[in-house]
Parts: structure tokens; sequence; C-alpha cells
């Protein structure tokens, strides 16, 4: 790391420039009720689903789309409690961090996977002779 790179574990680096990472975060009941929330949602998706056949035929044929719904509504009341905001956080990270990466071109992809499939080709004629030479060895000592 170059001395002229100053890293902030509270910043997060957009392309050359910070911005201040979120910090804010929610009191200690704030964040029990939230989590709360997202549980009795939970909850509430998983009673209407089970019980869609009492209150009628027709919600029936929408449980997977009220059950995607429902987790759906749990993960962004979750996403606003305090583990919520550092997952957030560290997921912006992470995906900056993956814009940095240099990946390799399509040729090196290519020259790479053929490399691979050879080996494995290889091996696998290698493995199977050996075994070959086993069962050989072995039947000539039982046979």
């Amino acid at each position: 790391m170059k001395k002229s790179q100053d890293f902030n574990n509270n910043k997060v680096w957009i392309s050359g420039a910070t911005k201040p990472a979120e910090l804010v975060s929610v009191s200690k009941s704030a964040n029990g009720l939230l989590w709360l929330v997202a549980v009795a949602i939970i909850v509430a998706g998983v009673a209407i689903t089970m019980y869609s056949d009492v209150l009628g035929a027709s919600i029936s044929f929408y449980s997977t789309s009220i059950a995607v719904v429902v987790v759906l509504l749990a993960l962004v009341v979750a996403r606003f409690t305090n583990q919520g905001r550092r997952f957030w956080a560290f997921f912006n990270a992470s995906k900056l961090e993956l814009a940095k990466v240099v990946w390799p071109t399509r040729k090196e992809t290519m020259t790479i996977t053929v490399m691979v499939i050879v080996v494995v080709i290889i091996f696998a004629i290698l493995i199977s002779i050996f075994g070959v030479i086993f069962e050989n060895f072995i039947q000539y000592f039982l046979g």
C-alpha cells in the first residue's frame, strides 16, 4: 500500500474519492422493535400461507408469491436495524472492492480453462490406469 493512500475505517472509496460510511445507528429499544417487527412479518406470512385454505381457496394459489413478499418485507425492515446497517455498509464496501479487481481477459480465461480440462483428462486417464493395474494385481493374488 502506498504511503500517500490513507484508508480510514469509516470511509468508503468510490473511484478515488471517499464518502463517509453509514455510521447512523438506532437506539437499542428501536433496534429490538425493528427485529420484533421483522419476526412478526415472517410469522404472519407463515400463518397466512399455512392457513390459506381456511382463508379461502383463491389465496392458496398465491402462497409462493406471498412467501416471497413476506421475506422481502422482513429483509427491508431488518435492513434498518443496527446489524442491517452494518451489513449494508459491508456490502457496499465489498462492491467497491470488487470494482477494483483486475479481471483476466477472455483469451486468458479460455487458455486457463483449456489447461484445466487437459490436466483433468490426464489425471483421469492416470487414475484409470492405476485402477486397472491394481485390479489385475489383486486378481492375480486372489484369482
